[in-house]
């Protein structure tokens, strides 16, 4: 991709996005910041963002959204090399109290998001015979907490993915990596969507209150800082070729340790079960 990548970085007007922006235009990188209502809401967030990077609008929940995002970058910059797909949102609170409608809707911009994008990119990426798919998953993709269980299957949804575009896009140049993230503080999770069905949300209130105050507690306790984790997107994208993890975990050092055992078991246990199935050449 040679020293500089072009990059596409969506969810980008907070968060670990607006942080990545950053990050990586300050190493010279040629960076798009993805965002929805540019001309709206997030107008103070794109002003901001412009003095460092092309900001373009985009709602990852449409696909002709995704599709323009993509054509604007390549017109513009003359290629693609990365895509961060970091676009998302939490719907926290208790699995029965949220209606299937509101279930798509996790779903639609935590997993058929990077769908969208990643569909629009890879034309592009694939003619050149190289590029990069990053998708900005959570520690929750592995392992689920109360409380956060479509947020959890949004991400673990994205983490299959994930593995899925590894495979298949195997010889092509085109390397899909995730990159897990424990809880940081960021306005994602103040931002978080509770369930609409007030009555079917009654009965789990006590619960519900104790656990926040437990995890707030301890996520004080603890360094929230999000920054190492757009430092960790920026080793992603400078990182050479064939050289990138499969999962890269940021946190606490002991819930990476943790989660860097369970993702090396996972990956044994593909190469077991690929190689029992016949397919262990189609899953490196």
């Amino acid at each position: 991709m040679g020293d500089t990548r072009v990059v596409l970085v969506t969810g980008a007007g907070t968060g670990f996005g607006r942080l990545a922006v950053e990050a990586l235009a300050a190493r010279g990188h040629t960076v798009f910041a993805a965002m929805r209502d540019v001309e709206g809401r997030n107008r103070p967030a794109a002003e901001k963002l412009a003095a460092v990077a092309r900001v373009i609008e985009l709602d990852v929940t449409d696909q002709d959204a995704a599709t323009r995002a993509v054509e604007t970058v390549v017109g513009t910059a003359g290629r693609l090399d990365v895509v961060i797909n970091n676009a998302g949102q939490v719907f926290a609170g208790p699995v029965e109290a949220y209606t299937a409608e509101e279930v798509l809707r996790q779903l639609d911009v935590n997993v058929l998001g990077a769908l969208r994008v990643n569909r629009a990119a890879l034309p592009h990426l694939r003619v050149r015979g190289r590029g990069l798919l990053i998708q900005v998953s959570s520690t929750s993709d592995r392992v689920t907490v109360p409380f956060t269980g479509l947020y959890s299957a949004s991400k673990a949804a994205l983490a299959s993915l994930t593995e899925a575009w590894r495979y298949e896009l195997a010889g092509s140049g085109v390397e899909s990596v995730s990159l897990e993230a424990a809880p940081h503080t960021t306005e994602l999770g103040a931002k978080g969507t509770m369930p609409a069905d007030a009555a079917r949300l009654e009965p789990y209130l006590p619960a519900l209150g104790a656990f926040m105050t437990d995890l707030i507690t301890r996520q004080q306790e603890q360094d929230g800082d999000p920054q190492p984790v757009a430092d960790a997107l920026v080793r992603l994208v400078e990182a050479a070729d064939g050289t990138r993890p499969h999962r890269t975990v940021v946190g606490p050092a002991v819930q990476v340790a943790a989660l860097d055992d369970l993702n090396r078991a996972a990956a044994e246990a593909a190469r077991i079960v690929g190689a029992d199935m016949g397919i262990a050449a189609h899953m490196r």
